[in-house]
């Protein structure tokens, strides 16, 4: 039996014009990609077989190629992987539902993009820096004179001294890479941290006119941090950080 048909839908863009782009390939299946309208707003879509979509390695990177094609042209508001509707009167729906909202936030992410920032600290330099904490050296040398079962509590304590350095360096992290960075852009925010070695994970809203500015100090603070902390820098994407849609797709 054959697959009902559906429309996948990828972002929004603020246009009366009906537009086509790069054709996408979703489940090994190549498709065009198309607009759908509502007055001034549209969706960019396409038609595909209607199904649940699993965030497989090849279709999550098809996703985000559609839109990253689209930014070329186009402010964007990114809709999340996997949403699949039975047809186009349905995306309209959704358009006339969400009119005023969008409306609302393409004037705020014109001419913007995001980039994100993790800072990873390396593992030699952070090895370093604990062996020379005055507190966790001494720590560690009543807990060798000690037997495993008295040295028990004083194991506790040295976990907490190393939550504490971490803690600390995070936050001069915060105070020396976020705070300058977020001086530059239109709006920042802080992710959570994943593990101990990870030191910040943030997003920043950059205006186009402010990209050289932004990356010149990236560069600046990469330079200053080298040999003790690598810098992820990755972008340009769309607000993904900076915008809350909830999207519900029925059936």
């Amino acid at each position: 039996m054959k697959n009902k048909s559906g429309i996948y839908t990828f972002c929004s863009i603020k246009t009366e014009d009906p537009a086509t782009f790069q054709s996408v390939k979703i489940d090994q299946k190549e498709t065009k990609v198309y607009t759908v309208h509502y007055k001034d707003i549209a969706m960019v879509v396409a038609k595909v077989p209607l199904k649940i979509y699993t965030p497989k390695k090849e279709n999550l990177l098809a996703h985000q190629s559609v839109i990253s094609i689209v930014m070329k042209e186009y402010a964007v508001i990114p809709i999340s992987f996997g949403n699949v509707f039975k047809s186009e009167e349905d995306v309209i729906i959704l358009l006339k539902k969400l009119y005023k909202e969008f409306n609302d936030i393409f004037p705020k992410i014109k001419n913007k993009f995001e980039v994100g920032l993790k800072l990873i600290g390396q593992k030699g330099w952070l090895k370093k820096e604990i062996e020379q904490n005055p507190q966790i050296i001494k720590l560690k040398k009543i807990i060798q004179e000690k037997s495993k079962d008295a040295a028990y509590y004083d194991r506790i304590k040295l976990g907490e001294l190393t939550k504490n350095f971490f803690d600390s360096l995070q936050e001069e992290i915060i105070e020396e890479v976020f705070v300058p960075l977020s001086k530059l852009a239109v709006s920042s925010k802080q992710n959570n941290i994943v593990n101990e070695r990870m030191l910040l994970n943030a997003a920043f809203l950059i205006d186009f006119d402010a990209e050289s500015e932004f990356d010149n100090k990236v560069n600046e603070l990469y330079q200053k941090w080298a040999g003790k902390v690598e810098f992820k820098y990755t972008g340009p994407w769309p607000p993904y950080n900076f915008i809350n849609i909830k999207l519900k797709v029925e059936g």
